[in-house]
């Protein structure tokens, strides 16, 4: 399916994951763990499939007006309703791989990278962190099979919890080896930095297994994007400018911490934020790199500086991708 020599991968499509498949990848114990989440389980109209929404925003009041919209729909992501994709993708994607691959054809696309959709950072509200990486673990379970079905075509992320970093990197030792996944998705609760000194096990994993980092945001569910208590209640704001952002933000705070100089294999895929920011934000980094250098990588000496320019990293090291209105 190769056009003029290239393939085509589309790196950053979303899966589910449905609550109810997800189901037969825990055991009763497991799955008794979940009595308390019942009130923030939700059925997605289209689809049928179940979700969880406990922290979803829902960003109701429409520019120009001075209260929230109370005629405005509070289901998740119900603000979403101009996009045009020419068609909608089938319903049966997130359940069955060759209903995905029918729609790839149709779209031209060799390869998906997948990750999981918003709701899924829902788990990083749970207040066992045991119970975060046990939906993680069931999550790998089924992209094992759902992925395996299509190994040439169909890949993804192992996601990890950064409140538990142990049952992490146990995750990534038992999946890094197989064929689907490609990327390392870190979910940091709301307000944890992903420079944090207890994620470089992560960083050193990915580094370790050739796994890229994927930093990705989303607009209404934890761990939310930065801005999202600043754009004024606004879907429209907060969309436009939470994505990129957030993907300034991670990737500025993985290279200012030196985390790309201390593991010069690793590579950062910042996704579903534009790119046309990238040339200000490199020359802005490399002017703080310097004037600002005591706020930088931590290394204990107030007056050192990263071995590496931020436009030294950018070109060689990290993965850029825009998002068009059809993306299904």
């Amino acid at each position: 399916m190769a056009r003029n020599g290239y393939q085509i991968f589309d790196a950053d499509t979303h899966v589910g994951p449905a609550a109810e498949i997800l189901t037969r990848y825990l055991t009763a114990q497991e799955q008794a763990t979940l009595t308390s989440w019942e009130p923030y389980k939700a059925v997605q109209r289209r689809t049928g499939h179940v979700t969880y929404t406990r922290g979803a925003r829902a960003y109701r009041r429409r520019l120009g007006l001075a209260d929230t919209d109370a005629a405005a729909s509070t289901g998740y992501m119900a603000g979403f309703t101009g996009a045009h994709k020419g068609q909608e993708p089938s319903p049966l994607v997130d359940a069955d791989p060759a209903a995905r691959i029918q729609d790839m054809d149709l779209e031209g696309v060799d390869v998906n990278l997948t990750l999981p959709s918003g709701w899924f950072g829902t788990w990083t509200l749970s207040e066992d962190p045991a119970v975060e990486t046990m939906m993680y673990r069931a999550y790998h379970r089924w992209m094992d099979d759902y992925c395996g079905a299509f190994p040439a075509r169909i890949t993804g992320v192992i996601l990890v919890s950064a409140r538990d970093v142990a049952r992490g990197l146990e995750e990534i030792a038992t999946w890094a080896p197989k064929r689907w996944p490609l990327g390392l998705f870190v979910y940091a609760p709301y307000g944890m930095p992903l420079d944090h000194p207890a994620l470089e096990p992560y960083w050193q994993a990915a580094a370790d297994y050739d796994l890229g980092v994927v930093l990705h945001t989303f607009t209404v569910m934890p761990p939310y994007a930065p801005g999202g208590l600043d754009t004024w209640d606004n879907l429209w704001l907060q969309r436009s400018a939470a994505h990129p952002w957030c993907g300034m933000r991670n990737m500025a705070a993985l290279i200012g911490s030196g985390v790309m100089d201390r593991y010069p294999q690793l590579r950062i895929g910042t996704l579903e934020a534009g790119h046309s920011w990238l040339p200000f934000w490199m020359a802005r980094l490399d002017e703080h790199a310097h004037s600002i250098a005591s706020a930088g990588h931590g290394c204990g000496n107030r007056r050192a500086r990263l071995p590496t320019r931020p436009s030294g990293v950018c070109p060689r090291r990290l993965m850029w991708h825009i998002v068009r209105t059809c993306k299904g």
